[in-house]
């Protein structure tokens, strides 16, 4: 399996970013970490993160999907434009396309929500500019095709969990996991 990439910008959300790498590392998913302004970014609550590397350096055809963390980090990511071509590079080739909380906001810069079903954070500063969807519900993490998306903070385990299931990871291997984690019995 290629890499999924995830880019990182200050003031992402540090629970959204780090149980995606987390849980996906776990359960083998490789995930490349890519710095969009440095490689060192300090997250919403001051939680400095190094990447594995310079977004400027990333090949999209070496990789398997890209997952947005959310986040004040979400409107550095909207006006970055090789973030948004990322995504369109990803969606057109049928790659995963993800994105968490405010995230799905890039989504919507980058033209791929039309006519899909998604979830993001409740607050008119992102819904406000999410006008392609077809539907956007309070769902905690919503598949629709190839784009994954997830309400919050309070979503990042399902979302990683659910990425996880999108990129192939069995089903028993999850609910593994999920026990190992304490969260299921």
């Amino acid at each position: 399996m290629d890499p999924i990439i995830i880019p990182l910008a200050k003031g992402f959300e540090e629970i959204e970013f780090s149980a995606t790498v987390d849980i996906l590392r776990r359960l083998d998913v490789p995930v490349v970490t890519a710095g969009v302004e440095a490689r060192l970014a300090e997250g919403f609550h001051g939680l400095v993160m190094q990447a594995d590397m310079l977004l400027v350096d990333v090949d999209a055809a070496l990789y398997s999907g890209v997952i947005l963390p959310g986040g004040p980090a979400s409107w550095t990511l909207r006006d970055t434009p090789a973030v948004r071509r990322l995504v369109r590079d990803m969606n057109a080739a049928g790659k995963l396309v993800a994105a968490i909380c405010a995230a799905p906001i890039v989504l919507q810069a980058a033209g791929v929500l039309k006519g899909r079903r998604v979830t993001a954070y409740p607050d008119p500063s992102v819904t406000g500019e999410l006008t392609d969807p077809l539907e956007i519900t309070s769902d905690a993490v919503v598949r629709d095709g190839n784009i994954v998306t997830g309400r919050g903070p309070c979503a990042a385990f399902a979302f990683a969990f659910a990425l996880a299931g999108h990129v192939g990871v069995p089903g028993s291997k999850i609910q593994e996991m999920k026990k190992a984690m304490c969260l299921s019995e």
